[in-house]
């Protein structure tokens, strides 16, 4: 009662202000950057309503948000809001701009730094942050995403009346960071919230299905606006709160105000008063509210938007007490692998499966589940039960197998870390080392993997095949930093230009020859074995700490060419010798983006017709705008760039330049640990 008496005191006062008996006064329009569809169709109809009864709001218009990445407004006159060295001392005042300034994370949690907007105009910056994929490509790109939409910066000063603060949280809820998306809606002064941002606020918690506390929202924002969206949501929360009076009188109110052509809300209405399932043809495309209706209706969503990208509804299903258990075995496969959950919340869902007794206990003699997700999850709970680690590093052992084979080991690594966590590191798992190594490094467990590296090096011998599959692996290693390659690391000049270190000049730019402690030294040239030479390079100065570096990074050097002669050995012996091509290239552009030597032989392997192929690359303006922007030190924009060209590295031909130059940008404006991270996941996603 109370919630029809106070829709039933809106109506009246409405009626007195303009009246027009249910006529809505008008609504004041927001300005801000896209927002996805969901966010924008309440405000979309009541346009139109609106439109249709001839009111108007002639103070206020939106900003159009056109033209390219660094597009300008040509009658503003644009200056640098921020120092062009990032390094100088800034004073950056955010004068009217602080609300929209929130953040969650600084530089200390992860954030990109106060000056991330460094030469980005606040119109361009919105259309970068709109057009973010709802789902980034890889984990690295996902968590650089979040990040930037999460940092507290200062804002650009042009174009004020776009509502950076507003793209931010309708793009977190988009690609399903709901809790972040709240919080970030929670951090802005509760003054400075429009509408928009309230509704952002309602939608994640209903995608969430927590409709308590969305409810209890919902009761607070109501009075303050006046949008269709609050009407339906009254309705909403009066069907749940199984007070269909309140509900009636909410949906005729609806209806009364020009919200008749909801045909997906009205449908729900019917549904859930008849009990019947609603149409499927409405459920096409699920909002936030829809996804409530339906579990109040108790009716499953429909498995099909399990193939639409919809993170709104990958995550319904997966939460849904509707769900049946095999889709919700799926779904959390999926959005897990999108990022959409964590590997915790697919470990409650794995944990919820009741397999028959016995099952577990002979997991790795039974047959194999029929649905890929119901072994994961078996495999899951047998080695999380097992408290002997010989028993769990073996049922590990077969989920790594089976998950490599479907392309799933980067989910299987992020899944088990805890488990992995439990089992010594040491000689009696010398069988299971390279399996806990490359899951550790997949996990980003640097100092774990470091460890079973050493386990396994101690262990190898001639008769395991321990060094072998070390040889292998030896790429994913070179690029994490485990091994020491001899790679000469950029560092930044006065221009920001990226340039080599002069020590130990052993570079392939000096293509004759190189001058070291022993003399000249013709680069690559062969051994008696076969192999390559050894490296000589000449140190800076006779003192004894170059000398001793120089020898190191010589004996670094010579040591990465023989592991590479070793690894290409072992390419050329694979069955798929154009899927062993593609991940040679993408392994030695990306060694070239961290300063590690490719031995021409290498690359004269390589050099085989057909020279032209058909390859997935990006746009010839992505490119521009991310090497330029990285050059220009602009951090937010060079994330962005790197986040869109990695849209390509899930396809099977995608352009390993292009992936090479993502990290190398990454690199570039100093998120190095990023740029290793994105390497290794792409190294360990692309050759499974």
């Amino acid at each position: 009662m109370k919630l029809r008496s106070r829709l039933l005191m809106r109506t009246c006062l409405l009626a007195m202000m303009t009246g027009t008996g249910l006529s809505a006064a008008p609504v004041f329009a927001q300005t801000s950057a896209p927002v996805p569809l969901f966010l924008k169709q309440e405000a979309e109809q009541d346009a139109e309503r609106q439109s249709e009864q001839g009111t108007a709001n002639p103070g206020t218009t939106s900003a159009p948000l056109s033209g390219g990445f660094g597009s300008t407004n040509s009658n503003t006159p644009q200056t640098e809001a921020f120092p062009s060295d990032p390094n100088a001392v800034q004073s950056l005042s955010l004068g009217a701009v602080d609300a929209e300034a929130v953040g969650t994370i600084d530089r200390s949690r992860g954030g990109l730094g106060i000056d991330m907007w460094n030469g980005t105009t606040r119109r361009s910056a919105a259309k970068l942050i709109s057009e973010l994929p709802a789902t980034p490509a890889t984990h690295t790109a996902r968590d650089l995403q979040e990040r930037m939409l999460l940092s507290a910066a200062a804002l650009p000063q042009d174009s004020a009346e776009i509502s950076l603060l507003e793209a931010r949280v309708a793009k977190l809820i988009e690609m399903g960071a709901l809790d972040e998306a709240i919080e970030l809606v929670r951090a802005a002064p509760q003054g400075s919230r429009g509408s928009m941002l309230a509704q952002a606020e309602i939608n994640a918690l209903l995608i969430g299905s927590d409709l308590d506390t969305a409810c209890d929202a919902i009761e607070s924002y109501g009075a303050s606006y006046e949008e269709l969206f609050w009407l339906k949501a009254a309705a909403m929360c009066a069907f749940y709160a199984n007070d269909p009076t309140s509900a009636a009188f909410s949906v005729d109110l609806v209806r009364e105000m020009g919200g008749e052509g909801d045909e997906t809300f009205f449908g729900l209405v019917s549904a859930i008063r008849s009990g019947n399932a609603a149409d499927p043809e409405l459920l096409s495309q699920l909002r936030p509210l829809d996804l409530a209706l339906l579990a109040i209706a108790k009716q499953s969503i429909p498995t099909s938007q399990l193939e639409t990208g919809n993170a709104a509804a990958i995550i319904g299903i997966t939460n849904a007490d509707a769900t049946a258990t095999d889709v919700r075995l799926e779904a959390a496969r999926k959005a897990e692998k999108l990022g959409l959950i964590s590997a915790e919340k697919l470990a409650d869902v794995y944990q919820s499966v009741n397999f028959a007794a016995g099952a577990l206990e002979s997991v790795l003699d039974d047959a194999s589940e029929g649905i890929q997700a119901r072994q994961y999850a078996k495999l899951y709970q047998a080695a999380a039960q097992s408290d002997v680690p010989a028993a769990r590093a073996e049922i590990l052992a077969a989920l790594f197998e089976a998950a490599e084979f479907e392309g799933d080991f980067m989910q299987a690594a992020r899944l088990s870390a805890p488990l992995l966590a439990d089992i010594p590191i040491n000689g009696d798992f010398s069988w299971f080392a390279v399996s806990a190594l490359k899951a550790s490094i997949a996990a980003n467990s640097f100092e774990r993997a470091e460890n079973w590296l050493l386990v396994a090096r101690s262990s190898a011998n001639a008769s395991n095949d321990i060094s072998s599959r070390l040889s292998l692996l030896y790429p994913v290693l070179a690029i994490s930093g485990l091994e020491e390659t001899g790679a000469i690391k950029p560092v930044a000049n006065a221009a920001n230009q990226s340039t080599p270190q002069t020590f130990g000049s052993d570079t392939q730019s000096a293509p004759q020859q190189n001058f070291g402690l022993g003399g000249a030294v013709v680069p690559g040239a062969p051994t008696s074995t076969g192999g390559m030479a050894s490296a000589t390079v000449m140190p800076n100065s006779a003192s004894p700490e170059d000398v001793q570096s120089a020898s190191e990074r010589a004996a670094a050097l010579a040591r990465h060419r023989a592991r590479m002669i070793e690894w290409q050995e072992m390419q050329a012996a694979r069955g798929d010798q154009a899927a062993a091509r593609r991940y040679s290239e993408l392994i030695f552009n990306l060694f070239e983006g961290f300063g590690i030597e490719v031995p021409d032989s290498l690359w004269d392997g390589l050099l085989t017709a057909p020279y032209a192929e058909e390859r997935v690359t990006t746009s010839s303006a992505v490119s521009h705008h991310l090497t330029a922007a990285a050059r220009a030190q602009q951090k937010a924009k060079t994330v962005a760039m790197t986040i869109q060209a990695q849209q390509i590295a899930a396809a099977d031909n995608a352009d390993p330049k292009v992936l090479s130059d993502t990290v190398t940008s990454l690199e570039t404006v100093g998120l190095e640990s990023d740029a290793r991270r994105l390497a290794t996941e792409l190294l360990i996603s692309f050759n499974h």
